[in-house]
C-alpha cells in the first residue's frame, strides 16, 4: 500500500513471468510497471514517487526502484552475492534495508545500503543466526528484528544504521 493509503503494488505472475503491478484503489486498473519477467517484492518510497523491488537471477539478487507513474526506466540501487528476500525504504527515504534468503544455517542477514552517495552494502547483521522481520522506527533511528540466536525468535531493537552501539531484548518467551 502506497504511503497515501491510495495505491497497491503487487508482484504478479509465476516462474519466469513474474512483474510488479500497480493498482489505484478503489477503482481504476491494474498497470504493469515492470518488465523484467523476475521482478518480486515491491515496497513503496517514502514519498509515494517511486517502487523498489528485487529481481532475481541465477544465484543474486539486484534491488531497482522504478517511477510509479513509468516515466523513466529502472534505477539500479543495490546488488548482493546472495539472494534478497526482502526490501524496504526508511521512513526519512536515505536507507534501504535488505534481508538475505535464510533458508541455510546462519543465512538471514540484515544488510544496508544508502539511497545516494555511496551506496556500498553495509553489514546490519551478519551473524551464524537468521535476522529477520526488519523495521526501522518511523524517525530512521532504530532498528527492530528478530534473531533465533536464544533457540527462538526474539525480537531485539539495536540503534540504526549504528548497530554496533547496543543490542536490547525486547521479548520474552518467542517474539
Amino acid at each position: 500500500i502506497s504511503p497515501d493509503g491510495k495505491r497497491l503494488a503487487v508482484g504478479v505472475g509465476a516462474g519466469s513471468g513474474l512483474n510488479i503491478w500497480t493498482k489505484q484503489l478503489d477503482h481504476g486498473p491494474f498497470t504493469r510497471l515492470t518488465f523484467g519477467n523476475q521482478d518480486r517484492r515491491p515496497t513503496w518510497s517514502p514519498d509515494g514517487k517511486a517502487v523498489a523491488f528485487i529481481r532475481d537471477s541465477a544465484s543474486t539478487s539486484d534491488v531497482y526502484s522504478r517511477p510509479v507513474d513509468g516515466s523513466g526506466p529502472d534505477r539500479f540501487l543495490a546488488r548482493l552475492d546472495r539472494q534478497v528476500q526482502e526490501v524496504f525504504w526508511t521512513t526519512d527515504g536515505k536507507w534501504l534495508v535488505l534481508r538475505t534468503d535464510n533458508g541455510g544455517p546462519g543465512a538471514g542477514d540484515l544488510i544496508g545500503v544508502r539511497t545516494k552517495g555511496d551506496t556500498t552494502p553495509v553489514p546490519l547483521l551478519t551473524s551464524a543466526f537468521s535476522e529477520t522481520h526488519p523495521a526501522v522506527s518511523p524517525d530512521s533511528r532504530w532498528l527492530a528484528y528478530t534473531s533465533n540466536e536464544s533457540g527462538v525468535n526474539e525480537v531485539y531493537v539495536r540503534p540504526f544504521p549504528n548497530t554496533n552501539r547496543g543490542r536490547w531484548q525486547v521479548s520474552n518467551g518467542g517474539g
